[in-house]
């Protein structure tokens, strides 16, 4: 056998000097570490054989082996960040971002429904304005597995003026299919509107537990999760599901057990929260974070009042304590929007931490808890 010294490997190079030494007895060349070296060569090319094998089961080519895996240090990871990188846009304030698959989740009857339509509403560019919050202008399609356009209609006759054409609303009755038809009717109805002009890139799923049935049973919620997912992943999608959870105490702290056997499936949600009756009175509620994977945790809770004009929706009320809407101390009222010279201000001034809350309050002639509920919406 002849070698080329130049294109030579390494593991070929140690097996002829390994040769060499059996052949003429040669000792300066060290035998044992030779043959070591060989066996770690020799591992090292049958582990790449395996993780070559696995990529390619997985979909990789091969080109994409040198890329699979990325390792950084500390400044390179920020330096070399791109926008795809950086905080995703929000869809819904801290509650949702971009690109995400949540989960709202609520006893029956307290106001899921509502909630998800006002969101809905917002998001594709109508509806009403939330307090601090930006319309994301996204087209948005909303799945309705309970309520009739009948009863819809009814409950937002008075919304006609300010719901865009960028909504659109499939009302899909599950007593019409056998179970194991509904998911791929949905999962079909989203994948084709992508074919659209304007495709919904905001979807809604109003709700699963009943739309569903034992489709959401612990053993089977993989499945469901996991077809939600690919959807997401495929189409650049943001999607929003609405559950309920197990059966829980009304006037204790909303968490994330409350969920029940949806928490063993997390891994395929990206942001959960809940909405909640407050006992402040019957119209009050409080939309609450549980979990996100975008930035830092809210640590109150949203306070929000159900109005009917010029159509039944939210109102914004602040930030406040979540015990303080379980015991009813709160005061609630509607709060008057910040001006955007008031925004400006506050911005600055929270930035440079140069005054307390109250001393912040005094100069805009505000109150104090309208700076801090500034501060929790934005993170200053």
């Amino acid at each position: 056998m002849t070698y080329d010294i130049n294109t030579i490997s390494q593991s070929d190079l140690l097996k002829l000097l390994l040769s060499v030494k059996e052949q003429y007895s040669i000792e300066e060349i060290d035998g044992e570490k030779a043959r070591c070296e060989l066996e770690q060569q020799e591992k090292a090319l049958l582990r790449r054989k395996q993780l070559e094998s696995e990529i390619a089961i997985s979909g990789f080519s091969r080109n994409e082996i040198l890329d699979f895996i990325s390792v950084k240090n500390g400044k390179e990871l920020f330096a070399t960040a791109d926008d795809s990188d950086k905080e995703p846009r929000k869809i819904f304030g801290h509650f949702l971002y971009e690109g995400e698959m949540s989960i709202l989740f609520g006893d029956a009857g307290v106001g899921k429904s509502i909630l998800a339509s006002d969101i809905a509403f917002f998001v594709s560019g109508g509806g009403h304005t939330w307090e601090g919050l930006e319309s994301p202008n996204v087209p948005t399609l909303y799945i309705d597995l309970g309520m009739s356009t009948k009863q819809f209609v009814s409950r937002y006759k008075t919304a006609e003026p300010y719901i865009p054409n960028t909504f659109h609303r499939a009302m899909i009755d599950p007593t019409e299919l056998s179970e194991k038809e509904i998911l791929p009717e949905v999962t079909r109805l989203i994948a084709g509107m992508q074919s659209t002009d304007n495709p919904p890139k905001f979807i809604i799923v109003d709700n699963i537990t009943n739309g569903f049935g034992t489709m959401t049973a612990s053993t089977k919620m993989r499945n469901l999760l996991s077809e939600f997912k690919n959807l997401k992943d495929k189409f650049g999608l943001t999607i929003l599901l609405i559950a309920n959870p197990k059966k829980r105490k009304s006037w204790s702290a909303i968490n994330l057990n409350d969920l029940g056997g949806w928490t063993n499936h997390l891994n395929f949600i990206d942001s959960v929260f809940a909405i909640g009756q407050s006992r402040c009175g019957k119209k009050f509620k409080y939309i609450k974070q549980i979990k996100t994977c975008e930035g830092k945790g809210l640590m109150d809770v949203m306070g929000v009042m159900l109005d009917n004009e010029p159509f039944l929706h939210y109102k914004y009320l602040g930030y406040n304590s979540e015990w303080g809407h379980l015991d009813g101390s709160l005061e609630l009222v509607e709060k008057v929007p910040l001006t955007p010279e008031q925004e400006a201000i506050l911005t600055n001034m929270l930035m440079k931490g140069e005054h307390s809350y109250a001393e912040i309050a005094d100069f805009l002639d505000i109150t104090e808890d309208e700076v801090i509920d500034f501060a929790i919406e934005n993170r200053l």
